[in-house]
């Protein structure tokens, strides 16, 4: 047999996924063909249940769940979609043991101590509504009702779980505004001051490409099932291009992989820029029908030389020119831009200029060319206003709002503040769908403001998480699965059902029943809005004029009953020549930028020129990306997982060297928010002057007892524009424990 990239990875064992670019190809022998036990297959038998993966990944996976005797036993991939194979991830795999977790919180708990001393009064449903009901109206009599404050993220990113549910309830109260814009907001503003969208092409169609651009992205953390389609591509003699800082498996298999120094990005994509431009490799007639401000960009771009390039990325110019080359020459080529790299001070500007680049090579606007980040093209779509009932909400258009990454300051014992402007104390957090303490910036200053004595916290969460463990009160929620709900793909072009798979355990209540049932004891319920049942709240947000649904006639019977729908877009993306900027075309001079206080070509700007000097003066700049056995904070109470370590710090050889530090040893990394300890990893995949330590692992869980998190350390500064989290602008101390 002919063996090629394809047949190899068939024959690659199903554990050596994680981590490989073998990412879940089909045609793996199942269990009984390789031998299985038949006592292990007993679990595969059973009724079958399909369901969303609700974590917030690019995969966004349909998993078909066993279910025996009410019980779910087994989990795998629907592979009858597309994107799917037959296996979830590392982290999928483990959905029965995190569903029924031995430390799952199955009853309402009130504090019987100090916060934070862990002392704990079983209480019931009624006499937890009764508290939370009377203390959140003594405040709004008090303070009034904006000094409540919803704090929630992606925990669960079903349309009930994560809006519809809780957010009703929220407009009900009149509660403050939590803007949720951690994510992916910095790029969103930088790529649309050049084509006018974050949104692009299908990444189906990225087995046609020539050339696949992986640019600040961890494909084997975030988007394993995505692997699949690389591969097609390569097997045909797609080149593999990476451009990161971190030496991911993804880029060990690549053609060419450029390192450059963090948040270099808009040098090194100006270099390119200028190589192609200088050698003809400049696509002339795509630029003249699709672009205006180019003579701008030409003089912009000659400003800045190859010497400099080089100095700020610490990429040689050698392998640079071979990158462009590869690039430039390939008739279709596609980038598949991280968000990782955009949670930076200049996260707007990095991702315009990898978007102007792919502008000058010519690659919008064909089959297997384009530019993929965020295709929200199914979420967009859904009518989030009478989904979430924002109608009811009293003062909805006057309310003030809090950035959910400057939650610390929001809570601040005597300086509270959002936006960089004085605010009046908030009074009562309502944690749900989120772990601030673990997940947010800055997490000594989150712990310090959730210890205020005056601060009504209230957890809604089935583990005791970090932020549960300062709560008032916590009230058990269920898991994903035990309610129905739907999902919104944004990668590919899918909605997809979420079928409720067991009935919910112990006295848990999911996001809708908690907080309908809350309100009720509130005296709210006479908004119809608080009385309905999942399904109407699914037809609420199904009811839109949107053309993506309305052009495809998507129903909630059709979801139902066919278990995932595509919402079609333009194929292929920009095929039709017309940007969705003012001017109709790709903008290389932008008054967008300009407005916002920004060169209107080109910003050279770089994290260290925002930098008080306390910290721009650190050695190491720290990178805090996703790790394929965790999704943010979750997963990290099960044991199947925590046998892979979230508590590492990875050093390039020569920094270690240099510090006397070896493999294992404790290391303590510190700056003017606080230190964490870690052990190291010596390692290559980083170059010199950069650390990298996993985001967002629990305080409570760290197994060298000593508080550490990752986010002790990290900034909770905004992006340049979106204002979007910063967390890899984060300068840092290193030295041996």
């Amino acid at each position: 047999m002919k063996i090629n990239r394809r047949t190899f990875l068939q024959g690659v064992g199903a554990s050596s996924v994680v981590g490989s670019l073998s990412g879940l190809v089909p045609g793996i022998a199942t269990a009984t063909e390789r031998g299985g036990a038949p006592d292990k297959m007993l679990k595969r038998e059973g009724k079958i249940v399909y369901h969303t993966c609700q974590r917030n990944c690019a995969d966004r996976c349909l998993l078909k769940f066993t279910v025996q005797n009410g019980r779910m036993t087994y989990v795998e991939g629907a592979s009858e979609m597309k994107k799917m194979g037959t296996s979830p991830c590392v982290k999928g795999h483990a959905y029965v043991q995190y569903t029924y977790a031995a430390d799952r919180i199955l009853h309402p708990m009130e504090r019987a101590g100090a916060k934070g001393e862990g002392k704990w009064r079983r209480i019931s449903w009624d006499e937890a509504y009764e508290k939370i009901s009377s203390r959140l109206q003594q405040i709004i009599k008090e303070h009034g009702a904006d000094s409540i404050l919803p704090y929630s993220y992606s925990g669960h990113e079903g349309v009930i779980g994560k809006y519809g549910g809780p957010s009703r309830f929220f407009n009900a109260v009149g509660s403050r505004k939590l803007d949720r814009k951690v994510c992916v907001f910095a790029a969103y503003e930088g790529l649309k001051s050049v084509t006018g969208t974050y949104q692009g092409p299908d990444p189906y169609d990225n087995i046609y490409t020539n050339c696949y651009i992986s640019w600040g992205q961890n494909e084997t953390a975030t988007n394993v099932h995505g692997i699949k389609f690389i591969n097609q591509a390569r097997d045909k003699g797609a080149k593999l291009l990476v451009v990161n800082p971190i030496r991911t498996p993804i880029a060990s298999q690549a053609d060419i992989w450029l390192q450059p120094k963090p948040s270099t990005d808009t040098h090194l994509a100006t270099g390119i820029m200028k190589y192609l431009i200088e050698n003809d490799l400049a696509d002339t007639k795509f630029i003249e029908a699709n672009t205006i401000g180019y003579q701008d960009l030409l003089k912009r771009v000659d400003e800045m030389s190859y010497d400099e390039i080089e100095k700020v990325t610490g990429v040689p110019r050698e392998k640079m020119f071979k990158f462009a080359k590869v690039y430039g020459e390939s008739e279709l080529s596609v980038i598949r831009l991280g968000y990782g790299m955009q949670r930076n001070y200049n996260g707007a500007r990095m991702s315009r200029a990898i978007a102007m680049m792919h502008a000058v090579a010519g690659q919008y606007g064909k089959i297997g060319n384009g530019f993929v980040y965020d295709n929200t093209q199914a979420d967009d779509s859904l009518n989030y206003s009478k989904g979430r009932a924002d109608h009811i909400h009293p003062n909805g258009d006057t309310v003030g709002h809090v950035n959910m990454t400057e939650i610390a300051k929001a809570i601040h014992p005597t300086n509270p503040t959002a936006y960089g402007k004085p605010i009046k104390p908030i009074k009562a957090v309502i944690n749900y769908n989120g772990n601030f303490v673990s997940v947010a910036p800055d997490s000594n200053a989150c712990r310090l403001g959730a210890m205020r004595d005056d601060l009504f916290l209230v957890v809604h969460d089935f583990l005791m998480t970090d932020t549960a463990e300062l709560a008032d009160i916590i009230v058990p929620s269920t898991t994903q699965f035990e309610f129905p709900d739907m999902g919104t793909d944004y990668n590919c072009y899918h909605m997809q059902t979420s079928e409720k798979v067991i009935e919910p355990l112990g006295e848990s209540k999911d996001n809708w029943i908690f907080f309908k049932e809350l309100a009720a004891h509130m005296g709210l319920d006479h908004h119809p809005e608080m009385r309905v049942d999942y399904e109407q709240i699914l037809r609420d947000f199904l009811d839109t004029e949107e053309p993506a649904f309305r052009h495809n006639n998507i129903t909630y019977e059709q979801i139902i009953k066919e278990k995932f729908v595509t919402v079609y877009d333009q194929r292929p993306y920009f095929g039709d020549g017309k940007y969705k900027t003012p001017s109709g075309k790709i903008e290389f001079y932008s008054e967008m930028m300009k407005e916002a206080g920004y060169h209107p070509v080109i910003d050279f700007g770089l994290p260290e020129d925002e930098m008080i000097p306390e910290e721009k003066s650190l050695p190491f700049r720290m990178l805090s990306p996703a790790i394929p056995q965790r999704a943010n904070s979750s997963f990290y109470n099960v044991k199947y997982i925590r046998n892979f370590p979230a508590y590492f710090a990875k050093i390039n050889t020569e920094d270690a060297k240099a510090l006397g530090i070896s493999n294992n040893d404790r290391v303590r990394l510190s700056n003017q928010r606080g230190e964490a300890f870690f052990v190291a990893q010596v390692s290559s995949q980083v170059g010199r002057g950069t650390v990298m330590a996993p985001k967002n692992n629990w305080r409570r869980m760290d197994p060298q007892g000593k508080a550490s998190c990752t986010n002790n350390l990290t900034t909770d500064k905004l992006t340049d524009m979106g204002g979007c989290s910063a967390y890899h602008s984060t300068n840092v101390a290193i030295e041996k424990a």
